[in-house]
């Protein structure tokens, strides 16, 4: 297995103690500051490492198939697992809605599907831009949650800071539902059109 590959893998691994440390720590319910404080620092060290694998790959020449493909999945399961956490810690639900997190997980499903289908016919289906725009933004708003919960637990009698940290907690929730749905939307389109063009068919007229 080659470096790229490797620090894919250790992404995974770092994911897996995030979830364990979410679990064994006791988030859902806990009331120290410092545990979400630690499961926002080992979610942001899981995700800042996903450039490390991709540079890498490209400057040593060392792009795999393995890596092509692992490498979106251990995205995926970092953050709809920070989201499914997070759904289900009653502190987080007023910030992070169930049905809001089953329809950013159903959308990373869909869109793999597609491009699972389309790239099996020998089609290339790269990401796009705003996939990879919604990626950052779901990036930053799970961080910005333990982030608000380190606040309202640590300091809890600065309420102009503890609000700051909801408001900009909300703030990136919602704009990564935005993103999320608008982008998904724009990859079935695009998958709308690469298969017409496969099949023969012309595209629809405006």
């Amino acid at each position: 297995m080659n470096l790229p590959n490797r620090i894919t893998m250790g992404r995974l691994g770092l994911a897996l103690i995030f979830f364990a440390f979410f679990k064994v720590a006791a988030l859902a319910s806990s009331p120290e500051w410092w545990k979400p404080a630690v499961a926002g620092a080992l979610f942001v060290l899981a995700v800042a490492t996903d450039a490390l694998d991709g540079y890498y790959a490209r400057k040593l020449g060392l792009q795999t198939d393995f890596g092509r493909i692992a490498d979106p999945v251990v995205d995926k399961i970092i953050v709809s697992g920070g989201f499914i956490f997070l759904a289900a810690s009653g502190w987080a639900r007023e910030v992070v809605p169930t049905w809001v997190v089953v329809l950013i997980i159903s959308r990373e499903f869909m869109v793999t599907s597609l491009r699972g289908f389309i790239e099996a016919r020998g089609v290339a289906f790269p990401a796009r831009w705003d996939g990879k725009l919604k990626m950052v933004s779901q990036c930053v708003a799970i961080p910005a949650v333990f982030l608000w919960r380190t606040v309202d637990l640590g300091w809890p009698g600065e309420r102009l800071l503890e609000q700051s940290a909801l408001v900009f907690a909300v703030t990136m929730i919602w704009l990564t539902f935005a993103l999320t749905m608008v982008s998904g939307l724009r990859y079935v389109l695009a998958a709308a059109v690469v298969l017409r063009q496969d099949s023969g068919v012309p595209p629809a007229r405006a």
